[in-house]
């Protein structure tokens, strides 16, 4: 197995993009310890486990699952388990990168999906096949998630999308009617109308809200639109990018996304509420976004499909956090043990009510009520219909990083086609790096 995978943080601190480490006195753990490998003390499994810091909600549903496997196994297993704040966007990875290069991994790491196939290639996590229950519960994306070379590394409990928000009361006022079923979504064309007609500038409204920045949600939000199109990132062996990234496909998809900033229909310097205050009309958002959405009561919402080109089928994000088992772990029974229990049924719903995300289980949906209506059953329909993952490359750091800040040119006015030359170069060059 190859080792090339575990410098690629120290690609994104080249990159400007990672800017340091998190320490061991932020660590937010159920047990002091400043041995992070898996021991025993007598006949007790002692195993370890690492997640990002999360919101409150989430921290304390993994805490009681946590705590209630220690429960059920006393005397036998015993789970340390730690939430290391992020600090900036790749502190967490910083941390197990550090660890894979001592040796010091915790039994189970919670990993960012398209990281899958990096920290596999690195000989960070192990395969997996064989050891979950009811593997075919799992919506299809989560099993192409977490596959790397045709073996299953990782698995979740939780998936995510993104999905087209809007102010009730705007589209009325505007006589617009949002699409309530899959066949019927936009267009790019009727969602650009769409957001000229809500676009108010002499009130300081914007037709459409997107997130700016140069992390990860820049592929993650724009790239149902390429893909949509007919367009792609890299080819599906991962030998290539040249003549995908930089397709006609490609580019005329960021095209189609440049003219919402350059006709002002989205602001590139948002507020972070600007769509719950009332200044955008509508917001490409994550699908966790609609919890948040519940502390503006005064904003009517509702949740259409993500658009999709004319040329192509319908086509939706997908990709959330997901868990596998290190290579360091000595007890890959227990250890298997616990990561079904992490992603069983009822711990799979206790999780998603948690974080607002949809499940990864078909059947957890059955105990979801409220996602088989409006508005919530758009997130469903796009999970279990029409997900696609981010790409599946052990260059993918590099490609996420150099797209996201060509995306961010592209919609200051920047030549499409020249900025997506570039990143295939670059990742090109990432390619042939690995495969020496």
């Amino acid at each position: 197995m190859k080792r090339w995978g575990l410098g690629f943080l120290s690609i994104l601190t080249a990159a400007g993009i990672a800017t340091g480490c998190s320490s061991n006195d932020d660590v937010v753990s159920n047990e002091e310890s400043n041995n992070n490998q898996s021991g025993s003390s007598g006949d007790v499994v002692n195993l370890t486990v690492w997640h990002p810091e999360a919101s409150r909600e989430m921290t304390a549903a993994y805490s009681e699952i946590f705590e209630e496997f220690n429960e059920r196994h006393e005397g036998e297993i015993e789970v340390s388990y730690e939430f290391i704040p992020r600090g900036n966007q790749y502190a967490y990875e910083d941390q197990v990168s550090a660890a894979a290069s001592s040796s010091s991994l915790p039994d189970l790491l919670s990993l960012d999906g398209p990281n899958v196939a990096n920290y596999a290639d690195s000989g960070i996590i192990q395969p997996i096949d064989g050891l979950v229950d009811n593997i075919d519960d799992f919506v299809d994306s989560v099993i192409i998630q977490g596959t790397f070379e045709d073996e299953l590394y990782a698995i979740g409990p939780t998936e995510s999308t993104v999905a087209l928000f809007y102010n009730v009361e705007m589209l009325e006022e505007a006589g617009i009617t949002p699409p309530t079923s899959l066949e019927d979504a936009w267009t790019w064309e009727e969602f650009y109308e769409a957001a000229k007609t809500l676009t108010d500038r002499e009130n300081g409204i914007y037709g459409v809200n997107w997130t700016l920045d140069y992390g990860e949600w820049i592929i993650y939000f724009s790239g149902p639109t390429v893909w949509s199109n007919g367009g792609g990132f890299i080819a599906e062996d991962g030998s290539t990018t040249e003549g995908i990234m930089n397709s006609p496909e490609t580019i005329e998809a960021l095209e189609f996304l440049q003219k919402f900033t350059e006709e002002g229909l989205v602001n590139l310097q948002p507020t972070p509420t600007e769509f719950e205050d009332g200044n955008a009309a509508m917001m490409l958002m994550g699908s966790w976004q609609w919890e948040n959405l519940k502390e503006y009561p005064d904003t009517e919402w509702g949740i259409t499909y993500y658009p999709r080109s004319p040329k192509g089928e319908q086509v939706s994000p997908s990709g959330d956090w997901t868990w596998g088992m290190s290579t360091n772990t000595e007890h890959q029974e227990e250890a298997a043990l616990l990561l079904n229990f992490l992603t069983n049924e009822e711990n799979g719903l206790k999780l998603a009510l948690a974080s607002g995300k949809p499940a990864a289980r078909k059947s957890a949906f059955d105990n979801m009520t409220e996602w088989n209506e409006l508005p919530l059953r758009v997130l469903k329909d796009q999970v279990i219909e029409t997900s696609h993952p981010r790409p599946r490359t052990t260059s993918y750091p590099v490609l996420s990083a150099r797209y996201g800040e060509a995306v961010q040119n592209i919609f200051l006015g920047a030549d499409a086609k020249e900025e997506l030359d570039r990143v295939a170069s670059e990742v090109e060059r990432d390619i042939e790096r690995q495969s020496r």
